[in-house]
C-alpha cells in the first residue's frame, strides 16, 4: 500500500521530549521547570513540537478542588523529577497552566501517568482506574485544554507502574505457585528470551479485557481523543491480543537485550545521582560497542521491524517516546554521553526510516540535564526525523 497515515494527521511529524512527573516536581522557584513559559521557549528552540507528561489523573481525579494544595515528597538524588525538599503543588492548577502555555505555542501534549502520588492520596485501587483519568479529562475538557492533545496513554509502560500490576501478578501465582513480580524500574525495557509467551492465559485474557474496555469507555466519552497504552516490554503477548482498539501504538525501543547488559553490567548498577564509582561500565560501554555494536544495530532494526509490522496490522500510527540507548544514563564525571548521542541519532534516523509518527532523541530531554545545552544536537536530531 502506498497509504501513509502519517501524511494525514498533525503534526505530520511528533518530535517529543519526554518530561515525565518533572515538569511538576520541579516547578518551584530555583527548580529547572520554574518558569513554564522559558521551558516550553526552549523545547521550540531544539525543534520539539510535543511533549510527554505525567497528567497525574491519581491527584487530580481526588482534588476536592482545583487549588487544593498536595506534598510532593522532596529526592534531591532521583533520577527524574528531583526536588531539594518537600514541596507543596497545587497541582490542578499547575496542569492548567502547563496545558494553557502549550495550548498557546501550538505545542502537543501527550498525557500519560506514572502512577505518581503525594501524601494526601497514596491509596490507589484498580476499580478507581477509571474514574481518576475521566475526572482528570473533565477537568482539562471544561477549560478547553483538551484540543492540543496528541493522544493520551492511560498507563505508562504498562504493566510496571500500574495499579493493575497486583492483579496481573496474581493470576500468574494461580496458575505456577511462583511468585514473578520484580522491581519495576529494573525490568523496564528488559528484553528476556522466552520459551513461550510469559503471559499465561488467564494473564492474557486480564490484559485483553482491561485494554478493550478502558479504551471503549474513553472513546465514547471523547471521540475527538486518542488513546492507548505504552509498552515497553510484553510485545509478543500483546501483539497476541490483536489490539484494534488502539488508536496510537506507543512501544520504547531500547538497547536492552542479552548482549547488551551482560557485557555492562547495567541491571546490577546502583542508579541515582548519590556518589558511585562508575568508572567500570564506562569501560564496558567502550568494549561491547567495539566488538558487537553492528550486531546491537542489527537488533534495533529487528524490533522496528516488528514494531512497523504491528502498527500497520493496527492501522495504529507508531510512536516512541522513550527510546535507543538504556532507560537510564546520568551525569557524573566517569560516565560520558558522546557514545549515547551518536547512538540515539542513528536510532531516530531509524524510527523514520521505518514510518514512525513520533519519535524522540532520547529519554534525557529535560531542562535538568547538561545535554539540554547542546541547541544544535537537538535541532539536527529532530529536523532529520521531521524531514524523514
Amino acid at each position: 500500500m502506498n497509504y501513509d497515515i502519517r501524511e494525514h494527521l498533525t503534526p505530520r511529524r511528533a518530535t517529543i521530549a519526554m518530561w515525565d512527573f518533572s515538569w511538576l516536581h520541579a516547578h518551584y522557584p530555583g527548580g529547572s521547570f520554574a518558569d513554564f513559559d522559558r521551558v516550553t521557549d526552549e523545547l521550540l528552540e531544539r525543534d520539539f513540537n510535543a511533549v510527554r507528561i505525567e497528567a497525574f489523573p491519581w491527584i487530580v481525579g481526588q482534588l476536592k478542588r482545583p487549588d487544593e494544595a498536595v506534598t510532593i515528597s522532596g529526592n534531591p538524588l532521583a533520577n527524574w523529577g528531583m526536588s531539594d525538599r518537600d514541596r507543596e503543588h497545587a497541582v490542578g492548577s499547575e496542569l492548567a497552566e502547563f496545558m494553557a502555555i502549550t495550548r498557546r505555542k501550538r505545542i502537543g501534549v501527550i498525557l500519560s501517568t506514572w502512577g505518581s502520588g503525594c501524601r494526601e492520596y497514596l491509596d490507589r485501587q484498580p476499580e478507581a482506574f477509571l474514574a481518576v483519568w475521566e475526572k482528570t479529562l473533565s477537568f482539562l475538557q471544561e477549560r478547553d485544554l483538551l484540543d492540543h492533545v496528541l493522544y493520551v496513554d492511560l498507563d505508562q509502560e504498562f504493566p510496571y507502574f500500574s495499579v493493575h500490576q497486583q492483579q496481573l501478578n496474581e493470576l500468574a501465582r494461580e496458575q505456577t505457585g511462583g511468585n514473578p513480580g520484580e522491581d519495576a524500574m529494573s525490568a523496564a525495557g528488559r528484553r528476556k528470551p522466552q520459551r513461550e509467551l510469559a503471559w499465561n492465559d488467564a494473564q492474557l485474557d486480564f490484559v485483553g479485557d482491561l485494554f478493550n474496555r478502558s479504551l471503549a469507555h474513553f472513546q465514547r466519552l471523547y471521540p475527538a481523543q486518542r488513546f492507548t497504552f505504552s509498552l515497553t516490554g510484553f510485545w509478543n503477548e500483546c501483539r497476541l491480543l490483536d489490539l484494534k482498539a488502539f488508536d496510537v501504538l506507543e512501544l520504547h525501543c531500547w538497547i536492552h537485550g542479552a548482549r547488551f547488559d551482560n557485557r555492562t553490567g547495567f541491571n546490577e548498577l546502583v542508579k541515582d545521582r548519590g556518589r558511585h564509582d562508575y568508572a567500570d561500565y564506562q569501560r564496558r560501554i567502550d568494549d561491547t560497542f567495539r566488538s558487537v555494536r553492528p550486531m546491537l544495530v542489527g537488533e534495533m532494526h529487528r524490533r522496528l521491524a516488528m514494531a512497523a509490522a504491528w502498527a500497520a496490522e493496527l492501522s495504529a500510527p507508531l510512536t516512541t517516546t522513550e527510546a535507543w540507548g538504556p532507560w537510564w544514563h546520568m551525569d557524573h564525571p566517569q560516565l560520558r554521553w558522546d557514545w549515547l548521542r551518536d547512538w540515539c541519532a542513528e536510532c531516530n534516523a531509524l524510527a523514520g526510516q521505518y514510518g514512525f509518527w513520533g519519535s524522540t532523541p532520547w529519554n534525557y530531554s529535560h531542562p535538568y540535564w547538561q545535554n539540554w545545552q547542546d541547541i544544535a544536537w537537538y535541532r539536527e536530531v529532530n529536523r532529520a526525523f521531521l524531514e524523514s
